[in-house]
């Protein structure tokens, strides 16, 4: 549509205003055809008192105009003009109210990225319906950070209750919950019930033993030994995991030929001996008796190791006669152990 006539910027508008009767107060009401009327401002207004123009002696305060001074009743007014802004071309602020727009005179076409903020957000105005996710919003689900509903796992307050009684002992794959320095973990009961932990339990096969020589003891397959901590194919205990860990162990010994004069038992640690530690030992003179053929020992003893750390037994004995068939006996040596913590 064109427009013809004058510039835009000479097209203005008059309106008169009702007169006014003064009764000596600065505040009057501004109407016009007896209906309250709201300038756009101070400088809009023309008004004559007494065949005089008011200049800048009064302001507006929505309807109203306040005068700098107080107009008596024998003041007369003559007339007061309004004149409008004409046709504008820059609005300004807050020109445009909500009863001068219609229905959907907004689109989403007329909003950029982050133009609403949570201050132009009324309370409750995004709700579920308005939240695009996967899986079905429940009171039973939440919101995960990839925007799915998802079902909570884990404990609920009927789990922790205590509502239901375990009437046996924990199969070694039931949980705990404990604070790890403030963490919540969970662990198994595999990993704190009190009982013996990399437990073994092994005898000797017959071993013969050379006069006044150490010997590595020899022992047949493990009898106990659930955690697979013993090699038999070496003689030697392998420590599974760091810990303090107990042992206990029998030998007995026997010489066919004359008698045993001496047996010293000794633990090896990684390949070297720590008899200093463990090391016990018999001395039997020589006489006629036929039970000194027989001499046994036992010993007692716990370690600190660390994971693959290994033990080994080793025999001294010392026999007289030929000292030819110094054997151990089956019925009679054995060793085992287990973790303490």
């Amino acid at each position: 549509m064109s427009y013809i006539g004058r510039g835009v910027d000479a097209i203005s508008n008059v309106e008169k205003l009702d007169n006014i009767t003064f009764d000596g107060s600065a505040t009057y009401a501004l109407t016009k055809s007896s209906s309250a009327f709201t300038p756009v401002g101070a400088n809009n207004i023309l008004i004559s008192i007494d065949g005089v123009i008011q200049q800048g002696n009064f302001s507006v305060s929505t309807t109203n105009i306040v005068f700098d001074w107080s107009p008596t009743s024998s003041n007369t007014c003559d007339f007061i003009l309004h004149y409008g802004v004409g046709l504008v071309n820059t609005l300004g602020d807050q020109v445009i109210t909500s009863a001068n727009m219609g229905a959907n005179s907004v689109d989403s076409d007329a909003y950029v990225d982050a133009s609403i903020d949570n201050a132009h957000l009324a309370d409750d105005a995004v709700g579920v319906a308005e939240l695009s996710a996967t899986g079905t919003a429940s009171s039973s689900t939440f919101l995960r950070g990839d925007n799915s509903w998802v079902t909570p796992t884990g404990f609920d307050v009927s789990s922790i209750t205590g509502a239901t009684a375990l009437t046996v002992e924990p199969a070694t794959t039931d949980e705990f919950v404990l604070s790890d320095a403030g963490t919540l973990k969970r662990i198994d009961y595999d990993h704190i019930k009190g009982v013996h932990k990399n437990v073994f339990f092994v005898h000797t096969t017959e071993t013969v033993f050379t006069h006044n020589t150490t010997s590595q003891m020899q022992w047949d397959t493990p009898e106990l030994d659930p955690d697979s901590v013993f090699d038999a194919s070496n003689e030697k205990w392998v420590c599974p995991a760091n810990g303090t860990y107990f042992f206990h162990a029998t030998f007995r010994a026997v010489n066919a030929d004359g008698y045993i004069m001496e047996m010293i038992n000794s633990i090896f640690k990684n390949g070297s001996s720590i008899a200093n530690k463990v090391n016990y030992w018999w001395e039997v003179s020589v006489n006629d008796s036929p039970s000194m053929r027989y001499v046994n020992n036992s010993v007692a003893f716990s370690l600190t190791l660390a994971a693959s750390d290994y033990l080994e037994f080793y025999m001294y004995l010392y026999g007289s006669g030929t000292s030819t068939n110094m054997r151990t006996l089956v019925s009679g040596t054995y060793w085992g152990g287990w973790r303490l913590y």
